[in-house]
């Protein structure tokens, strides 16, 4: 039995080749012009999985599958035109590719049902390719696609070490983004990752490992991945042993050295409003009226008038005060108030004067607080490509401290990656791709970043007492802020994060034309977060549950299995090539968080929640389950009729049980008038030349809770939260994409996109009535309109074999509008800090509204417009009453700030700012936008022999930043607003009038900032050793040196830190569109040397 069950085997596996004569091919690879032997370039056979590499020199050898009587033979190389021969018989065929210097026949694979060229593919599809990603090297997976891809944006809110960027193609997709995300879904190596429940990827690789990225921007393209694409996608393939010529290894040695500097600075108030004695330079105190020393914590200065108010005069100036004066002694001391006076000096010494500051005395605390931090990155990697496998083996080390160097250790990353491919008998092929990966955050305390601005410049950060600990309050006159550099140096925060990322796929070619393929991937995710106050922790005023310490641990576990099974087949029926393909797909994924706080700890230097003698805990449970089956078809007819269609239909535990089943479509064509023969007058100018257009749907899924009537429990008592909704379903996008794509003289591409996006069925909190019981219910009660347009235009001044200069400029635009939401208007937050998103009906979506001064005439009552003459504009461009004859200046010098109107609608202050009303009484307004007037990127890489240089600038024109990290500050006059030193008595306004733009922290519109700006965003200087000493006989077969910056230069009016700001999380789901400043860690610019051996 054995033996017939063996006969019978072999016969099923060798009866092809005995019917059918095998067509063996073989021959030799070559640049066009050159002649230069291409070491890995691929030779594949049309419509199957067969194919080779060139091996050292430059051969290759092909069996074409039993069955063909004839095929077609492709060979491909990057940064080349493929070549297609047919052959009908054995022999030789060799390839002379010319170069392709504008990348017009990279090979896309994602999102279409069949591989097709970048000239060929019917809606916006980008690849950017290891050479391109490694021109300048990057210190995240999101920083290699930044600048490089129009429509692309990419806004890192937070500057801290390890903190992922918010990635956004194209506009927002989601109103209400709570519990999900407007990022892209992302696949790497066949793994799917939905950002909105398992986080971005992005930090968790290696950005050596990365081979090629493909980014689909929008539904039209992205459909085939139904409810999980309507943000885009992105596809990142990591390096596989397969790119080497065939037999060879390779090794390979990556380093990196540099460090990381703080380049924006924040304005604060280095100047005071007190008295001051004129024999000791000392401030008066308010009770004795006696000078006394500045680091006295139990006096308390008196406030200098700017006017004289003996006898009862002038009493209007009251409260009226100008920071004009410089700080003259250092004011922070271990100052005991037990002790006296007296005894006080004794023990600290006299008071010190102020170092200089930019020409008058006191500390720069933003330079004190941050201190440059080291960057270092190792990466070691094997590989190597055989007859019937290949190999990659890479291992990583980053760390960097970010800008807290002198503090914390910041961000340290290791990653394991191995990937390998397989050929067994009986066209079979089996791909196996795996990450590891640990990484250590140590982060600071958010709270500094709020603390430092509040500080004036004669308080010393830096001083420590007497057991060498820094002064919890250094300055002597502000009971609330606690000292910046305390929290960060003694606070513990502390997030390890593991990543596991494994995925295998087959492919079985049962017949020339027809196989089978399917995949399976398993992503785990764990992270632990540490926040340690140890015991003895000093707070401004006591807080008892930090005092005795206060510690709290959390362990979140994510869990994503991900499976697909399926079938492509692939014919020719005439002049046109036809692919059809079929999958069923399967997602599980659990979720669980615990949490325990424990205060009033018994023992000091023991982190244990064990020791807390106050506990208290949180847990949380999902379990997701979802299906999917998608078919699409691709026809190719003549290289210049192209038509792409896809339909996938969803179901998941995510959808409400009466909308458990979802669909979704695609139909997009090309056509390619350069193939046509009419268009041959025109081929020498415009080589490539074709019109697209894409039509599809893809959606957006609840998040878990949205579905079920939701609960909560606060003090022993449960009340009730949101209503379920049985009938919820997942947004939906429609997108529309015309483009056109050309060349000009094979020296320039250009790519011009135009889409429109309708986001349907938006999932909205919809209050209810109070009969009801519960507060809201999640409703599909929504949509969101866009509108984008891009262009992409890469070009070649020369190319030649000792030098070539290359330029690329991307250019993008998009606006976004609510034009229908059912429900009340509301203003938010969106946990940005600042209260200043409006959700309301045909409004512009990610806008600021708020206060808006008056800076006109119209701008005020009905009543008062008559009476202009008493009213000028000031220095701030704000409309404020200064009574008949007088201007805006003259307020010292007449006397006039603290006096009122008379006679008119309302009492004014003199030369305080106004608040607009309208007709109705309405003092909302919109004050600006999120949304920028359009975005750019431009580049240039140049080559001469060994030498390279390499730049990118990128940037905005229009859009805004709402700077809260400006405007709190203006309570207690501390930031540089109020700081009157140097100005003209005619220039300067008093704390009060800052204290209104404060607006007690209400949005309103002095804070709104141009966002425009240009960075050097990336510059790369490298020398390849190698093309001047041969180094081979020591076993280096490439040496390459450089040196590196990022984010080095910016340029703008933004009074920030950096314009490159905003909040990820929230409602608004993106730091793309929440662009709002609040107290956030900077971003910071990188210097570093680079080193790269091939063995």
């Amino acid at each position: 039995m054995r033996k017939s069950f063996a006969l019978i085997t072999a016969t099923f596996f060798l009866l092809p080749g005995i019917l059918f004569a095998q067509i063996q091919v073989s021959g030799t690879v070559t640049d066009a012009q050159t002649g230069d032997k291409l070491v890995g370039a691929n030779v594949i056979v049309e419509g199957t999985d067969t194919g080779t590499s060139t091996d050292v020199d430059g051969n290759y050898s092909v069996t074409v599958p039993a069955g063909l009587t004839s095929a077609e033979l492709t060979a491909r190389y990057i940064g080349y035109k493929q070549s297609t021969v047919s052959v009908s018989e054995s022999g030789t065929t060799d390839f002379n590719l010319q170069e392709d210097v504008l990348k017009m026949d990279a090979v896309m694979v994602t999102g279409v049902a069949g591989e097709l060229t970048k000239t060929k593919t019917p809606f916006a599809i980008d690849k950017i390719d290891s050479d391109v990603l490694e021109l300048a090297p990057s210190t995240t997976v999101e920083s290699m696609i930044r600048g490089k891809s129009a429509g692309v944006k990419v806004v890192k809110g937070s500057g801290e070490p390890g903190y992922a960027a918010s990635v956004q193609l194209r506009g927002a997709t989601s109103i209400n983004a709570s519990g999900r995300s407007q990022a892209p879904l992302y696949i790497v190596d066949g793994i799917i990752i939905d950002p909105s429940i398992s986080g971005s990827p992005m930090g968790d690789i290696s950005p050596d490992d990365v081979q090629s990225i493909e980014i689909i921007k929008g539904a039209s393209g992205a459909s085939e991945y139904g409810a999980r694409a309507a943000n885009g996608v992105i596809a990142i393939t990591t390096k596989r042993g397969s790119e080497l010529g065939l037999g060879q290894t390779r090794f390979n040695y990556k380093m990196e050295q540099g460090y990381n500097q703080l380049h924006g600075e924040i304005a604060t108030n280095g100047s005071h409003y007190y008295e001051i004695d004129p024999a000791t330079g000392y401030m008066i105190d308010n009770d004795s009226r006696a000078a006394y020393d500045p680091r006295d914590i139990t006096k308390s200065p008196i406030a200098a008038l700017y006017a004289d108010t003996t006898g009862g005069t002038n009493s209007h100036v009251l409260g009226y005060y100008f920071a004009d004066k410089p700080y003259k002694y250092v004011a922070t001391g271990d100052w005991d108030d037990a002790e006296t006076s007296a005894e006080n000096v004794a023990r600290l010494g006299n008071p010190t004067l102020l170092p200089d500051n930019g020409g008058r005395p006191g500390f720069d605390h933003v330079d004190r607080m941050y201190s440059d931090g080291d960057y270092t990155k190792h990466t070691f990697s094997m590989s190597r490509n055989a007859e019937s496998f290949n190999v990659f083996v890479g291992l990583s080390n980053q760390s960097e401290d970010g800008v807290f160097g002198d503090f914390i250790d910041g961000f340290t990353r290791n990653t394991f990656r191995l990937n390998t491919d397989v050929n067994l008998p009986a066209g079979i092929k089996l791909g196996f791709s795996s990450l590891l990966s640990r990484s250590l955050k140590e982060e600071a305390n958010g709270a500094a970043f709020f603390d430092v601005t509040f500080f004036p410049w004669d308080v010393d950060i830096l001083a420590k007492n007497s057991d060498g600990d820094y002064i919890i309050q250094p300055d002597p006159r502000n009971e609330e802020e606690a000292n910046p550099v305390y929290q960060i140096a003694y606070n513990n925060r502390l997030s390890t994060r593991d990543r596991v990322l494994l995925g295998t796929n087959f492919s079985w070619s049962l017949t020339p034309s027809f196989k089978a393929v399917g995949s399976l991937s398993y992503d785990r995710s764990s992270r632990l977060w540490s926040n340690s106050y140890p015991k003895g922790w000093l707070t401004i005023t006591p807080s008892p549950n930090f005092n005795d310490g206060n510690l709290t641990k959390s362990n979140t576990n994510e869990q994503s299995i991900n499976g697909d099974i399926g079938v492509n087949y692939a014919t020719q029926v005439g002049e046109a090539d036809i692919i059809v393909r079929g999958r069923y797909n399967y997602e599980a994924y659990d979720y669980v968080y615990r949490s325990g706080n424990a205060w009033n700890l018994a023992v000091g230097d023991v982190p244990q929640l064990e020791t807390g003698a106050d506990k208290s805990v949180s847990s949380s449970n999902q379990i997701v389950n979802s299906d999917g089956f998608n078919i699409g078809g691709q026809v190719d007819l003549l290289d210049r009729y192209i038509i792409d269609l896809s339909l996938r239909q969803d179901r998941s535990s995510l959808f409400g049980p009466q909308n458990r089943e979802n669909s979704y479509y695609k139909f997009s064509g090309a056509y390619r008038l350069s193939e046509e023969s009419f268009w041959a007058p025109l081929k020498g100018i415009f080589p490539e030349f074709k019109f697209r257009f894409s039509s599809g749907t893809a959606g957006v899924r609840p998040a878990f809770s949205q579905q079920y009537e939701t609960w909560a429990v606060a003090g022993g008592n449960i009340s009730k939260g949101a209503l379920g909704n049985k009938d919820l379903k997942p947004q939906t996008t429609t997108e529309t994409e015309f483009g056109v794509d050309f060349s000009l003289l094979d020296r320039v591409s250009v790519e011009l996109t135009s889409s429109s996006t309708m986001n349907e069925d938006q999932l909205l909190p919809v209050p209810l009535a109070g009969f009801y019981g519960y507060s809201s219910q999640w409703q599909n009660a929504g949509t969101l309109e866009a509108e984008a347009l891009e262009l992409s235009v890469n070009g070649y001044v020369l190319n030649t074999r000792d030098m070539s200069l290359s330029l690329g400029f991307n250019y993008d635009t998009y606006d976004q509008t609510l034009t229908s939401f059912n429900m009340p208007a509301y203003l938010t937050d969106s946990g940005s800090g600042q209260t200043v998103f409006y959700m309301k009906n045909n409004t512009q979506y990610a806008s600021f509204w708020g206060t808006q001064w008056a800076t006109g005439s119209a701008h005020l009552p009905q009543a008062d417009q008559a009476s202009s003459s008493q009213f000028a504009v000031n220095s701030d461009g704000y409309y404020v009453w200064v009574g008949d004859g007088a201007t805006v200046n003259d307020g010292i010098s007449k006397t006039l700030w603290g006096t009122t109107s008379t006679g008119l609608s309302q009492t004014y202050n003199w030369g305080r700012p106004i608040q607009f009303a309208d007709a109705t009484g309405n003092t909302i307004h919109q004050i600006g936008t999120s949304v920028p007037d359009f975005g750019y990127s431009f580049n240039a890489n140049f080559r001469f022999q060994g030498l390279s240089v390499y730049a990118m600038f990128d940037g905005q024109s229009g859009g805004n930043i709402y700077n809260h990290t400006r405007q709190w500050g203006a309570r207690e006059s501390a930031t540089g607003d109020s700081d009157q030193y140097g100005k003209s008595d005619g220039e300067k306004k008093p704390t009060i009038y800052y204290r209104d733009l404060y607006h007690v922290n209400a949005a309103n519109d002095f804070y709104v900032e141009d966002a425009s700006y240009m960075k050097l965003r990336e510059l790369a200087v490298k020398y390849n050793v190698s093309s001047l000493v041969d180094l081979r006989a020591v076993g280096i077969n490439g040496l390459q040196v450089g040196i590196v910056g990022r984010n080095l230069i910016t340029w703008t009016d933004y009074s920030g830190y950096d314009p490159e700001v905003g909040y990820a999380g929230g409602t608004l789901g993106s730091a793309v569109n929440a662009r709002v400043d609040s107290y956030g860690y900077p971003n910071y610019r990188t210097f570093s040397f680079t080193l790269d051996v091939d063995f």
